[in-house]
């Protein structure tokens, strides 16, 4: 069995980050007048933002639009909109008391029209302790329309088992490929038969939803798995601006995994069959380097957090680029900034969908996760074979539905990876990394709400694509009064375990046909 995603008992907030959403400014004709404008007399609190700069506080300003210009390592650089080409270095400190980090707000907030919201940018500092100071000071000044901590969204904490290894056995592959474990015959994949996958794909019309755009936002997706190649219409991972580097591949093959369950290719004599055929879109909104997490009882280990600036890029572009469905299988215990709320009122008010993880925290007594409880969001539930909420799957009022959640094989990047590495003291006493959590490779069975929201998701493309309202809130009707009411749920129309019930796929479809 494979890792279950934690994050109760961890920081809700990233250390020594401030989100700064700027009031809207006139826009300019030029780069250059925009530039001028930044330059002129700062505002009390970006003021105070420059002392802090000055006094070596500020490690780096950047805008959460890709073309704004950053500030970092006392200068001011800007993004090459042509793919490959090396940033533009604008400035460099000199004998200019004021430096780049105030202006770069300014310059944000009057060449950034995309951001909902208002322009935003995140500011890094050097220390934790200096942020209340700046963040008070940000508040007070009226060019600035909101300043906030950042909330941290999680995957991977502690895991609470080790992956499976290997079967002796080996799939069907593809010429020139590798697949290590062999998932079950998909005639007796459990997820599919309790959701009634079959019945509904025998519905008379069906539509397996090629032109649905499902959004994975995740750890990334292996876009040549054998299972997945076919389906992946687009994949964005690469943030030249940003200090953590993103390659393409998914370490830790979270992303990998929903992405198969979603719309792993069907009936091709290998691995698993995904419930639908949606296009899927993967943004990768974690980047390469594993954080350090210390815990209460003395232990640490590095593992991976959501990049809060990839986040919000990759909402924004789903906004932008109307895609139907978004899944969110990440959770954190902070309410949304501004920015983040701003970002998700635009993506429904578009029209698009969004499906969230409840959360794998039941025996810390289910904290409220985010963004499952952001209004306007479909959250999901986690249950096992037997119809009963899973040990681990989060309650909570906000709850829509649930779905298998326990034991759910899907793919995994057929290269080598790990959930995060063990922390050990170093000769000075402080943390390093030491021995790896790696992962399955090809394929593997894992829990976690993470595993039950692609169903959901890809049941609510399969709606759409047979004829179903482009309308979140019509959606989530539907799918509420399509779902099973399981023994489990006493008779009852709605428990805060499992919603209005456990996804039934047939139900769902065939109430388009009445």
């Amino acid at each position: 069995m494979g890792p279950l995603f934690k994050h109760s008992g961890l920081p809700v907030y990233h250390e020594a980050m401030l989100f700064v959403q700027m009031r809207p400014q006139p826009q300019h004709g030029s780069f250059e007048s925009a530039l001028a404008v930044a330059r002129a007399p700062l505002s009390a609190g970006l003021q105070a933002l420059a002392f802090f700069e000055r006094a070596g506080m500020i490690k780096r300003v950047t805008p959460v639009s890709r073309t704004s210009p950053h500030y970092t390592s006392r200068m001011l650089v800007r993004p090459s909109t042509e793919r490959g080409a090396r940033p533009e270095l604008i400035g460099v400190l000199g004998d200019d008391l004021e430096g780049w980090s105030a202006p770069t707000l300014n310059l944000s907030a009057a060449l950034d029209q995309r951001t909902p919201g208002g322009a935003t940018s995140l500011v890094e500092l050097a220390s934790d302790g200096d942020v209340r100071q700046l963040q008070l000071a940000l508040a007070a000044d009226p060019t600035v329309a909101s300043v906030s901590r950042v909330p941290t969204r999680y995957l991977t904490a502690k895991s609470a088992a080790r992956p499976s290894r290997p079967t002796t056995k080996k799939a069907k592959v593809a010429p020139g490929s590798r697949i290590a474990a062999m998932p079950p015959p998909v005639r007796t994949m459990w997820n599919l038969q309790k959701i009634k996958w079959s019945e509904a794909r025998n519905l008379p019309n069906f539509d397996d939803g090629n032109n649905i755009k499902v959004a994975v936002l995740d750890t990334g997706v292996d876009n040549e798995h054998p299972d997945l190649k076919d389906q992946i219409a687009g994949y964005t991972y690469e943030h030249p601006d940003l200090p953590g580097a993103s390659s393409a591949q998914d370490l830790i093959g979270h992303g990998t995994h929903v992405a198969g369950t979603i719309a792993a290719t069907i009936n091709n004599d290998l691995g698993i069959n995904g419930i639908s055929r949606a296009s899927v879109h993967a943004w990768k909104i974690f980047d390469d380097r594993p954080d350090l997490l210390r815990y209460s009882d003395g232990t640490a280990e590095y593992a991976y957090f959501v990049d809060p600036v990839m986040y919000l890029r990759a909402l924004i572009d789903c906004a932008d680029q109307g895609v139907d469905v978004i899944n969110l299988s990440i959770g954190g215990g902070a309410p949304p900034d501004p920015t983040e709320s701003a970002a998700f009122e635009a993506v429904v008010a578009n029209g698009t969908t969004i499906v969230a993880a409840m959360g794998n925290e039941r025996r810390d007594g289910s904290p409220i996760s985010y963004p499952a409880a952001i209004p306007g969001v479909i959250a999901v539930g986690a249950t096992n074979l037997q119809d009963r909420i899973t040990n681990f799957s989060n309650r909570g009022n906000h709850i829509t539905i649930a779905a298998p959640g326990d034991a759910i094989w899907s793919t995994l990047p057929t290269y080598p990876g790990q959930m995060g590495w063990r922390a050990e003291r170093g000769p000075d006493g402080g943390w390093r990394q030491g021995k790896a959590d790696v992962r399955e490779t090809d394929y593997d069975a894992w829990p976690g709400t993470s595993m039950a929201t692609p169903h959901v998701a890809a049941a609510v493309a399969l709606y759409l694509a047979n004829g179903g309202d482009r309308n979140p809130t019509t959606i989530r009707n539907a799918l509420a009064s399509s779902a099973d009411k399981v023994p489990a749920m006493g008779g009852r129309d709605f428990t805060p375990d499992f919603g209005y019930g456990r996804l039934n796929l047939e139900q769902l479809l065939a109430g388009l046909g009445q």
